[in-house]
C-alpha cells in the first residue's frame, strides 16, 4: 500500500466517548493483546517486548476518555514511532475494537489528535528495563 493511500485510511477506534479514527501512516504495528511485565500505575500498563526492545503500553481510553479499556476479542496495542525526545523507539496504546478500518475522512469516526497526548506520554515512560534484569 503506498504512503498515499494510507494517509487516506484509518484505523477505526472505539473510545469510551465514541469513535475515532488513527491514519494508518502513523502507526507501525498492531499487536495482539499481550502479557506485560513491570508495575502499572496510572495510564502506563507496562512493558512489551517488541523485536527484542521493551515498548512502554498506555490505556488510550484512560488518556483520552479517563476510563480504563474494556477488554474485547478486539483489543490490540497500536505501535507508534515515538519522537526523538522519547526515551523508546516506539510507544504503545492499548484500544479496544480494532476490527476495521475506515476512511480518514469518515464523519463517523473523528480523528484521533495523537500529537496533544504523545508529548505528556514521553514524559510518564518509567526507567526503561534492562534486557535480562
Amino acid at each position: 500500500m503506498t504512503a498515499e493511500a494510507q494517509s487516506r485510511i484509518a484505523l477505526r477506534v472505539r473510545l469510551h466517548s465514541g469513535l475515532c479514527s488513527i491514519p494508518l501512516d502513523r502507526i507501525h504495528h498492531l499487536a495482539g493483546y499481550a502479557t506485560l511485565s513491570g508495575d502499572a500505575e496510572d495510564y502506563f500498563l507496562g512493558w512489551l517486548t517488541f523485536h527484542g526492545q521493551q515498548v512502554p503500553v498506555f490505556d488510550l481510553n484512560r488518556i483520552v476518555c479517563d476510563q480504563p479499556t474494556a477488554e474485547h476479542f478486539g483489543s490490540r496495542i497500536i505501535l507508534l514511532h515515538a519522537a526523538d525526545e522519547s526515551p523508546t523507539r516506539y510507544i504503545g496504546l492499548l484500544a479496544a475494537d480494532l476490527t476495521d478500518t475506515v476512511a480518514s475522512n469518515d464523519p463517523e469516526a473523528k480523528p484521533l489528535d495523537l500529537d496533544s497526548y504523545l508529548p505528556m506520554l514521553y514524559t510518564l515512560i518509567p526507567e526503561v528495563p534492562v534486557a535480562g534484569a
